[in-house]
């Protein structure tokens, strides 16, 4: 088989379009036209876990290292490799040693952190779930280590994600804010109070207290179940909605209560972009991309903390939504800059091959 000038390795690419899928499709697209006639190939290595493996990757990953190891051969005569996902460790770690890698750390997932945010009963089950995966954990993390030691070239899309990676394996990232779409001018404002997702990790409790205190007002939850359960009569479960009008047209503000340190929080950049002011959790990437600190609520696991800053952050959501959507476009032509950036280096590696890592 002839190899492909840049192999792509990444699980869900075509199977599921979540952040870290979407920039990275954008980065190969901007490479593919930046160099007309490269030729590119996608692989998982073969990672296919058996029905009952699908809830523990982990242990999938853990059983199937041999085979995945061994897809790294498609990496021969590559020009270059850029990885991202659950699988790219192992496959980094086997690759060839001549090929160049570009490693893209776009998910805190399974790597920094690993919450549990539940309650009662669920809560039990998932400690004891993670308790069972423990050494699993631990090998995918001396794997990951080890990736990104292996990388020509590590690419974060946080400042928050840039200094995990320095403090795990000493090395410097290059950060790419995505590219998230901004609209023209700010939506017409309106006087729901908008959330994506409704997990407990995602705050879903959190957003349930504030409907609760909140009476009188509107919230919509956004969510990929059909029914959610123990909501207040004043939420409006909404299924998920790709088109960004659609996800915050009608909103006065948009929550965004993570339970969990969010690499980059798309979904704030989106909603500002669209002049709607994120009321946000201070921790991960999330307060780089809420500007003031009025927008974001430090002890964020607190009901009581949210409640607090709630009131006066939809009282002035309707005059912040020009300042908000300012700032998205800031952030957009930041991030193009920093995409230019990163094609010249992804450029250089194709031309040029490996580079010692400390001229990395």
């Amino acid at each position: 088989m002839t190899p492909a000038d840049v192999l792509l390795v990444t699980r869900q690419f075509a199977q599921r379009w979540g952040g870290a899928e979407h920039s990275i499709a954008e980065v190969l697209a901007e490479l593919t036209e930046a160099r007309p006639g490269l030729r590119c190939t996608v692989t998982d290595g073969g990672f296919d876990p058996p029905d009952r493996l699908r809830p523990l990757p982990l242990v999938a990953l853990a059983r199937q290292r041999k085979q995945l190891r061994a897809g790294a051969a498609l990496a021969q005569g590559s020009r270059l490799v850029m990885a991202q996902s659950l699988v790219a460790p192992t496959l980094i770690n086997a690759l060839p040693e001549p090929v160049p890698v570009a490693y893209f750390m776009r998910d805190v997932a399974y790597w920094d952190q690993w919450p549990n945010n539940e309650s009662g009963l669920r809560r039990m089950a998932k400690a004891a779930y993670r308790l069972a995966l423990w050494p699993f954990v631990c090998l995918f993390r001396r794997e990951n280590r080890q990736a990104l030691r292996r990388a020509d070239l590590v690419v974060a899309n946080s400042s928050f994600m840039a200094e995990r990676i320095r403090a795990t394996c000493n090395r410097d990232a290059l950060v790419v804010f995505p590219r998230t779409p901004v609209a023209e001018t700010p939506l017409a404002p309106g006087d729901l109070v908008g959330m994506a997702g409704d997990g407990a990790d995602k705050g879903g409790l959190i957003v349930r207290a504030l409907a609760r205190r909140f009476p009188d007002l509107r919230f919509r939850v956004h969510t990929r179940q059909a029914t959610l359960s123990d909501v207040p009569p004043n939420v409006i479960v909404a299924p998920w909605e790709r088109a960004p009008d659609r996800l915050y047209g009608g909103l006065r503000l948009m929550l965004m209560p993570s339970q969990v340190a969010e690499a980059y929080g798309r979904v704030a950049l989106e909603a500002q972009g669209h002049g709607v002011p994120v009321l946000a959790s201070g921790v991960g990437g999330l307060p780089e991309n809420v500007p003031g600190s009025q927008w974001r609520v430090a002890d964020y696991r607190s009901p009581e903390a949210w409640i607090q800053a709630f009131g006066p952050a939809y009282q002035t959501a309707a005059i912040a939504r020009n300042t908000v959507h300012a700032f998205a476009q800031t952030r957009r032509r930041d991030a193009d800059r920093q995409h230019r950036a990163l094609i010249e280096r992804l450029s250089a590696l194709i031309d040029h091959g490996r580079v010692r890592i400390g001229d990395a």
